[in-house]
């Protein structure tokens, strides 16, 4: 019983280590391929004296059109499996990425998207709709910064949030607020 009960501890401290090992390999994955994005965001800094300090963000382009000919496919799929493919452009004036549209299928290698969460549905004049959630809305803060950044970031404040991006996954590279590095 003891034998059968530390192979149970070993094997489930084993299968922890492997899923951390995972977990780490895939974000430096994504940081070393990446295709660098910088995506323009508003936000705000709440406090929370049990979560620490953070920056709520929110990207202004979270409404965006979905790929025609999907709605149908869109509103079949179960309610719990609701991601869809976000398809990023290049702003020829900023250089800035923003969100175009969504689809359901895994866009090519070659095209810059993320794969978001996707909100409520919702058509006018025939264009349909999504809300995306891209999972992007809390950046936790360097203390070293923290203070300073509490008093400065306000709704209207500018907010470039760096990404690497690689099939669909991201890891945020850095953040810039008003032009400062962070």
């Amino acid at each position: 019983m003891k034998k059968h009960r530390n192979k149970l501890i070993l094997a489930s401290f084993a299968l922890q280590l492997f899923m951390l090992l995972g977990v780490i390999g895939m974000v430096c994955a994504v940081s070393l391929n990446g295709r660098t994005a910088v995506v323009e965001m508003t936000g705000y800094d709440p406090y929370d004296a049990l979560r620490g300090r953070y920056l709520h963000l929110q990207n202004p382009d979270s409404d965006i059109p979905l790929e025609p000919g999907s709605v149908e496919r869109y509103e079949a799929l179960p309610w719990d499996n609701n991601d869809v493919y976000v398809i990023l452009e290049t702003d020829p004036d900023s250089g800035l990425e923003r969100f175009s549209y969504a689809t359901l299928d895994r866009p090519g290698r070659d095209v810059a998207y993320l794969k978001c969460a996707s909100g409520y549905l919702r058509t006018y004049d025939g264009n349909p709709r999504i809300y995306i959630y891209p999972r992007i809305e809390e950046y936790y803060l360097n203390e070293a910064h923290a203070a300073q950044l509490d008093r400065a970031v306000t709704w209207d404040t500018k907010i470039r949030l760096s990404l690497k991006l690689w099939h669909g996954l991201y890891v945020v590279d850095g953040i810039e607020i008003d032009g400062e590095r962070y």
